[in-house]
């Protein structure tokens, strides 16, 4: 790679652009980061951190952080949804520790945002632009130049290459890759927090503040786990819906939750007796891409491969997606290699392994909705496995590391 600048822009300030902007500092490469929202969102839904996502943000000195605003759940309680049962317990706390080496931790997204972008502020090499959308791009010998609107100006920026990590609705996937819009799942997610002073008392069932609660129903499932220390139960109820007269703003859905849900076990329902905010939010994928990169343009995240949560897991490929790129960026540094090649080989080194995390959803999706009797033969199957050996079979998973990213200068 001949350097003639040793800028990277990125575009995107969510959890794989914050992400991305730290790793390429850390590999010895200044960042300039477009996010065209006024500030970083305050509002939002729970998230989880498996062992191979907090690698990378130990690799950037922020698991402690993370750790401070995170909780970790002594286990995942798989419920039957009709009964109220415990069909069976996957250890997590110290089990998933001693096994993966770093713990399995919940937390609120906003929360993970912040620590992010308070990292990024307070680094040198990490220059962030609120309000800033990226409208174009043009790759040339030296790299790239980005059309970025701010405000009323329309202003360029040049690096020697682009990240986009703009999300499922990436523009820059739809300009730059000539990709569709993203594809309806036809599946929504109605989100709540609840907090854990009205769950005092109640028992355990669906009030659970220690564990994670996954209830599985014909054709729907929910889950419940602790955030922001313990002070909200994180409530997520996802059910088939058709897309029409759908937002991601409506507010009012309780009721609309408690009919998705009205047969099943009291333990779960009496959780929407309590006062809460519910925000409906359909579910898209990205569309399918032949590729994702194109020269020194790459796409990261849930811009270039955003898939349905049944594996916990797209939060966690996008921070994968962040340590891989700045280390290939890196090497071809040390190495004289052009970026565009950089990021042809990390997309080739992370294709098989997001495509088998997305599999992995696709697989829980089926097997979390099925209906009677295929579902006792599941509840049956799951209980004679156990939770131990439900939990190494994602091993594969929660014990990738990323490699050592070493500031080359």
């Amino acid at each position: 790679m001949r350097r003639k600048t040793r800028t990277v822009l990125v575009g995107g300030g969510g959890i794989t652009g914050l992400t991305a902007a730290l790793a390429l500092a850390r590999a010895g490469f200044r960042v300039e980061l477009f996010e065209q929202a006024e500030g970083f969102e305050t509002v939002g839904a729970g998230l989880q951190v498996s062992p191979n996502a907090l690698a990378v943000l130990d690799q950037l000195d922020l698991a402690h952080r993370v750790k401070a605003v995170a909780t970790a759940p002594s286990a995942i309680q798989v419920m039957s949804a009709s009964s109220g049962r415990q069909i069976v317990a996957i250890p997590l706390g110290t089990h998933a520790t001693e096994r993966y080496g770093r713990p399995y931790l919940v937390v609120h997204r906003a929360d993970l945002q912040q620590v992010l972008a308070s990292a990024c502020a307070d680094n040198p090499d990490i220059h962030l632009h609120m309000e800033s959308r990226l409208d174009d791009v043009a790759t040339h010998a030296n790299g790239v130049t980005a059309l970025v609107r701010q405000g009323t100006a329309m202003n360029e920026f040049t690096g020697l290459a682009l990240v986009g990590a703009d999300g499922v609705r990436s523009r820059l996937r739809e300009l730059h890759f000539e990709a569709g819009p993203p594809i309806y799942s036809g599946l929504t997610a109605w989100r709540a927090l609840i907090s854990a002073e009205l769950l005092a008392g109640k028992g355990s069932g669906g009030g659970n503040t220690e564990s994670t609660q996954l209830w599985l129903a014909p054709n729907a499932h929910a889950i419940t786990y602790p955030v922001r220390g313990g002070r909200y139960l994180n409530v997520v109820v996802i059910t088939r819906a058709p897309l029409e007269a759908q937002s991601a703003s409506d507010s009012d859905g309780a009721g609309e939750v408690k009919a998705a849900v009205r047969n099943w076990a009291p333990s779960f329902t009496a959780l929407l007796d309590h006062k809460a905010r519910w925000t409906r939010w359909p579910l898209y994928k990205a569309p399918r891409l032949r590729r994702w990169c194109d020269g020194p343009v790459a796409l990261a995240g849930d811009a270039a491969h955003a898939m349905l949560p049944f594996a916990a897991q797209g939060a966690a490929m996008g921070i994968e997606d962040a340590a891989v790129l700045a280390d290939c960026l890196r090497r071809a540094g040390d190495t004289g290699e052009e970026a565009g090649t950089a990021l042809a080989q990390y997309e080739q080194a992370r294709r098989t392994r997001v495509a088998r995390a997305a599999q992995l959803a696709r697989t829980n999706r089926l097997i979390y909705h099925l209906p009677p009797p295929m579902s006792w033969a599941r509840d049956i199957g799951m209980t004679v496995l156990g939770g131990k050996c439900l939990l190494a079979r994602q091993d594969w998973l929660y014990r990738w590391t990323p490699k050592k990213l070493e500031d080359p200068y």
